[in-house]
């Protein structure tokens, strides 16, 4: 497993430099690949491993009545997921759901090892409470956008930051309203306001921005 698993040295690199017992709890860890596309846990399943993703990206996400759904954050190479902490701490099962989104693989270290990790390992104790903390803090702020920031200002920002460099973003209405958190109708008819002022363009599962400095000015509005 030392071999499969080398590269998480690099990856955490306080967790490499931390003691020995520490090294040996991820070296022994087990390695998962998974596909694309391909669920990691839903709400109100068990948790029996603490995750460490070495590559690709893992989405959680909350399901919500009537079937909407809402991003919460994503896990990348070098994270470990907040709720997994959580869940393993508490030993409650998961509140929400997570898929790849593109191929993934990730070290699993297992309960009772993650427990005894967390009594005789020093620098993998500190670690998991630190990035705990860490996560915990970016949940709250993506609450707090999702909650108090203005629809309109939050797609705007998004569009910005989404786009392939050449003003181009390729989501369908329905894929960002996961991302922002609300209904597909209600991206849709923002979209259109855009639209008539002049800010985008709207075409089949794309949007092309038209004006990025309005959108700016849009967005920045809420700081």
């Amino acid at each position: 497993m030392k071999g499969e698993t080398a590269d998480w040295r690099d990856l955490f690199p306080t967790l490499a430099e931390g003691d020995r017992t520490s090294q040996d709890v991820l070296d022994a860890a087990g390695l998962a690949a998974l596909p694309a596309n391909q669920a990691v846990f839903h709400g109100g399943s068990e948790c029996g491993s603490y995750l460490l993703v070495l590559s690709g990206s893992v989405r959680v996400q909350v399901l919500g009545e009537g079937g909407r759904e809402a991003v919460l954050y994503r896990v990348v190479a070098g994270e470990s997921c907040v709720l997994t902490t959580c869940c393993m701490l508490s030993g409650d099962h998961y509140p929400a759901e997570a898929f790849t989104e593109t191929p993934v693989r990730a070290l699993l270290v297992a309960k009772p090892a993650f427990d005894r990790a967390l009594e005789t390992a020093p620098a993998f104790r500190r670690f998991v409470f630190a990035n705990l903390g860490l996560r915990i803090a970016q949940v709250i702020e993506r609450i707090e956008e999702v909650t108090f920031r203005p629809i309109e200002r939050r797609l705007a920002a998004y569009l910005l930051s989404h786009n392939d460099g050449a003003g181009a973003i390729r989501a369908t209405h329905q894929e960002i309203a996961v991302e922002l958190g609300t209904a597909r109708e209600v991206v849709s008819r923002h979209l259109k306001r855009l639209e008539s002022a002049g800010l985008v363009r709207l075409g089949r599962s794309a949007v092309t921005l038209l004006d990025p400095q309005g959108l700016r000015h849009l967005a920045d509005a809420a700081m």
